[in-house]
């Protein structure tokens, strides 16, 4: 069983069951793609800062291009301009705030868990480095995270802001009880159906395929595992 995961995991099941298997259930490495490099960088840099005021910027920049290995496709430029254009907009609060919470009632079920780019009383954020800006309810990711702050908090509203740093612009929406449980339900739902499947293969591991198939879409291009996918097709 699964006992612990996070929106991206769940998301990444969505989108590609296989590509989930080969990651998460056989533990296969994958190299990190320049925007997961990038993001990398720019989110240690800005929490470092946050953590610190006086570090200088530069210092921090070199912390974020430690954070992602040095990556070949990340320049230190880029990381600085998107830092420079987060630090235009003076946010409070919690800095990278980690939460795990259960998603049932039952004991000894599966939990969640993520980082909250900034916190601050009723309010969160989320810094964004895509070339392409999305609509904050096109994913469950912040109403997600939305749920665990009012968890913690017992709040029945959460404003959430997604900060697309290339582009400073900021998209925002309040979550109220029944959008941030419509997103603890769609984690429930997909946890129950991997663990669900991990159990079945556990006794048919021939079935592999028909549990975990693997689904073309538009990222299938960076995937790692793509030429896995195309000597099955």
């Amino acid at each position: 069983m699964m006992k612990l995961v996070s929106y991206s995991r769940l998301a990444l099941y969505e989108q590609c069951p296989r590509q989930f298997y080969y990651k998460y259930v056989l533990g296969h490495k994958t190299p990190d793609t320049k925007l997961l490099a990038l993001g990398k960088a720019v989110h240690k840099a800005l929490e470092v800062l946050a953590n610190n005021p006086n570090v200088p910027v530069e210092e921090a920049i070199k912390q974020g291009l430690i954070e992602c290995g040095f990556h070949s496709e990340v320049e230190p430029n880029e990381v600085r301009q998107l830092v420079e254009n987060a630090l235009s907009k003076k946010i409070e609060g919690v800095p990278e705030y980690h939460f795990q919470l259960p998603l049932f009632d039952v004991p000894d079920l599966p939990e969640i868990q993520g980082y909250i780019d900034r916190w601050n009383k009723d309010e969160i954020w989320d810094y964004k480095t895509n070339w392409q800006p999305y609509d904050i309810l096109s994913n469950y990711q912040l109403a997600l995270y939305a749920w665990a702050v009012s968890q913690i908090t017992e709040l029945k509203k959460i404003k959430g802001h997604l900060f697309f740093l290339r582009y400073k612009k900021i998209y925002s929406y309040v979550f109220t009880e029944k959008e941030m449980n419509l997103a603890k339900e769609w984690a429930k739902r997909l946890i129950t159906e991997i663990n669900f499947k991990l159990e079945i293969l556990e006794i048919y591991p021939d079935k592999v395929d028909e549990l975990f198939p693997y689904q073309p879409n538009r990222y299938c291009s960076s995937c790692p595992f793509i030429l896995d996918c195309y000597k099955k097709a």
